[in-house]
């Protein structure tokens, strides 16, 4: 697919950023973003809607075309970019199995489902190899069902070439009962998916775009004798955090100081891009739920309100972000 650019088309794109983190211990996060435009000086982003929780995000847009003709224009939403190295050796909780559509993200404009076209691409260290792969017979997706065996069909030949070329790492695994380890490969390169579709917006007219994904949640945990301070401090939490902490570690007297009491979820949205637009959101309202009353829950959003026990509420007027959202949910351990 190739986004055209000229004065009559807007190309829009959605901007997912990866962070993850390196330990046994911890599950890696992959931010997402809205929409954003390469282009638009004639699009205004009216309001901006945001619900987070640990299951879902949803996204209600109103954009106004302020010219007094139509604009037609490619519409894209590219999901997080995932590298086979992350997937082999770290924790991932990928929220569908699907082996391209791995956040479940779908979109409506106006109330009525879009139909998407998709695009899956290669790279390593900043270079297309997708045409590589393909010549090859591998499956670009990382994920995808015939991977092993598109691999294992590989002349002996090619796949040493692979490997001088850091695209595939030869490892071994025992499996039961057997005493001698089995040799496999896994790919090394990174999957960029991008769901697209033609989008028009009316003279001096709005339209309505609502998209929902489930994020790719990350986290470690909390053990009794930790106080927690290392893991609120980067999500602005402070001693009254701390003192729910140690409130909800006093609930478990029968657990030993290594013992695990509260578990990090941690989310991860790009706010940041909404500057792309026509000046500021005019008027941007977030909602986050923890899904749980006694979740204890820190992020670094001044004016912040609690509006239920587990609804938090921001609300702001031509509204122009300078920091993404890091959102920290600690729930108690089972």
């Amino acid at each position: 697919m190739k986004l055209l650019q000229n004065s009559a088309v807007l190309i829009l794109l959605s901007t997912f950023l990866g962070a993850a983190t390196s330990a046994n211990d911890t599950m890696a996060t992959l931010g997402a973003g809205g929409l954003i435009p390469l282009k638009s000086s004639e699009i205004v982003l009216e309001s901006e809607d945001l619900e987070i929780s640990i299951h879902q995000i949803k996204v209600r847009y109103r954009f106004h075309n302020t010219s007094d003709r139509d604009i037609d224009g490619t519409v894209a939403f590219p999901l997080p970019a995932l590298d086979g190295g992350t997937l082999e050796n770290e924790p991932l909780d990928l929220p569908s199995k699907d082996s391209l559509n791995f956040v479940s993200f779908h979109v409506q404009i106006d109330g009525q489902p879009v139909s998407t076209e998709v695009e899956v691409r290669a790279f390593k260290d900043g270079k297309d190899i997708t045409s590589h792969l393909e010549s090859l017979g591998l499956p670009v997706s990382l994920m995808a069902a015939r991977r092993k065996e598109a691999i294992s069909k590989l002349a002996e030949a090619q796949r040493m070439q692979l490997e001088r070329e850091g695209l595939l790492v030869a490892d071994e695994i025992r499996k039961p009962g057997s005493h001698q380890p089995e040799k496999y490969w896994w790919p090394w390169w990174e999957m960029r998916v991008q769901y697209y579709w033609t989008q028009h917006f009316p003279a001096k007219g709005t339209i309505e775009v609502l998209h929902t994904y489930s994020p790719v949640v990350g986290g470690s945990y909390i053990v009794k004798n930790d106080s927690g301070e290392l893991s609120i401090k980067p999500y602005c939490g402070n001693s009254a955090t701390l003192q729910r902490i140690q409130e909800a570690k006093s609930r478990h007297l029968d657990k030993k100081d290594s013992d695990i009491v509260l578990l990090e979820k941690r989310v991860k949205y790009i706010l940041t891009t909404a500057n792309n637009w026509r000046g500021p959101i005019v008027d941007f309202h977030l909602v986050i739920d923890t899904e749980g009353p006694d979740d204890i829950f820190v992020a670094c959003v001044p004016g912040l309100k609690r509006i239920s026990p587990t609804r938090y509420e921001y609300r702001q007027a031509n509204f122009r972000p300078d920091r993404e959202l890091d959102l920290l949910i600690l729930q108690a351990s089972k």
